[in-house]
């Protein structure tokens, strides 16, 4: 694998980060476009097998990925890299968006030029899984488990249907691919030698800082910080299913306990976290510039995304133990085509957030032929789905 540099690192993520519009799979997508494909840090089997365990753990889906894929490449430091490259555009976008919204009220041109983007992000994500399952699906079984995952998906919605669809993949993994994997003779799997000081020492700063930002003895705006904090940071480690879910579980406690913002203030900062690039749950931030101007933006988008992120690493490092056994492997190879077909889902669900006319089904097709014959980077794709969506809207 190839070294980079920390900085470069954080460039690359922040680039991911400016033009991933879409969040949850978009995010996860663009990732394997400039980790795999163009620069070769990562793999296939390794960015399904992050999307897999960052489906079944707490936290927004996209940054787990995101923290996972730091790690993988550069430890502790990587991960900090990746989660702020990818965090700082939508949370500077969102801070802004906040400010003229409070002040001046919600821009429909804007939130509708905006929307432009939504077909042009499901295309990005068909070309994703056309090129997945074109590398990673080898034989009937593995088709029917990608197509039988993705109907389960649609037909029966919640977070224990992943995790079954997940389990049952694993399982016929097991079962059909674990004689053939043992026949391949393959060297076993050796963990790269990551120092667990940077790990254990990140941990020891975050509960001393937690500590501290809890007991020291609180101004006025610490008190509010706290609470933004608190709330956000509990929701983000026991709540499962991606930035989707947080929604509705975000809006019963800003609007219904704390009231924070109102209804519709908070359904139009949903319209904002959906507009504006990276993580969805980025709309954390937007209740949080409410109650504490940018400080409160701030935090509460390290406690939406970075606690669930540890929650990850811990996990990732013992997956790295284990994989490599033939018996794993085996199971990995089941879930991996469960994966995509989750991923094959998201185009459908980010198609019904799309406006349903000729103008975004011109956008699809044009982004995915972009996409699939001249193998474009999203940081063009998106704009021209953004140009089109504007230019079409007069037509």
């Amino acid at each position: 694998m190839p070294q980079i540099s920390l900085f470069r690192l954080f460039l690359i993520f922040l680039k991911i980060g400016t033009v991933s519009f879409g969040g949850y799979i978009a995010l996860v997508a663009a990732v394997r476009k400039e980790l795999c494909s163009k620069r070769n840090l990562l793999n296939d089997e390794q960015i399904l097998d992050f999307t897999t365990l960052g489906n079944v753990l707490p936290g927004p889906l996209s940054t787990n990925v995101i923290a996972a894929c730091g790690y993988a490449i550069r430890g502790m430091a990587g991960a900090i890299a990746g989660l702020l490259g990818v965090i700082l555009p939508a949370l500077i976008l969102i801070c802004v968006l906040s400010e003229a919204y409070f002040h001046y009220g919600a821009s429909s041109v804007m939130i509708k030029i905006f929307q432009g983007f939504l077909p042009g992000v499901a295309a990005i994500i068909a070309a994703t899984v056309w090129s997945l399952v074109r590398k990673n699906i080898s034989n009937p079984l593995q088709v029917f488990i990608v197509l039988a995952a993705g109907t389960a998906i649609v037909l029966l919605k919640g977070f224990l249907i992943t995790l079954f669809v997940i389990i049952i993949s694993g399982v016929i993994g097991f079962f059909f691919f674990n004689k053939k994997t043992k026949n391949q003779n393959e060297k076993p799997h050796v963990p790269s030698p990551k120092s667990q000081v940077p790990f254990v020492s990140a941990i020891s700063l975050f509960v001393i800082g937690l500590i501290i930002f809890i007991f020291h003895p609180a101004s006025l705006l610490l008190q509010e910080l706290r609470m933004l904090g608190l709330t956000f940071g509990s929701i983000s480690v026991t709540l499962f299913g991606g930035g989707y879910v947080f929604i509705s579980a975000i809006e019963k406690v800003v609007v219904g306990l704390h009231h924070w913002v109102s209804s519709k203030e908070f359904a139009d900062g949903i319209a904002m976290g959906q507009i504006t690039p990276g993580p969805v749950a980025i709309t954390a931030s937007f209740v949080g510039y409410k109650v504490a101007g940018i400080w409160g933006a701030i935090i509460s988008a390290l406690t939406i995304f970075i606690p669930p992120a540890f929650i990850m690493l811990l996990a990732q490092q013992f997956i790295d133990r284990i994989k490599g056994r033939p018996s794993v492997e085996a199971v990995f190879k089941g879930v991996r085509p469960a994966v995509i077909g989750m991923i094959l889902v998201s185009v459908w669900v980010i198609g019904k957030s799309a406006p349903h006319d000729w103008q975004s089904a011109v956008i699809f097709i044009t982004i995915l032929i972009l996409a699939l014959w001249k193998n474009m980077d999203s940081a063009i794709l998106i704009p021209i789905a953004g140009v089109m969506g504007y230019l079409l809207h007069f037509i």
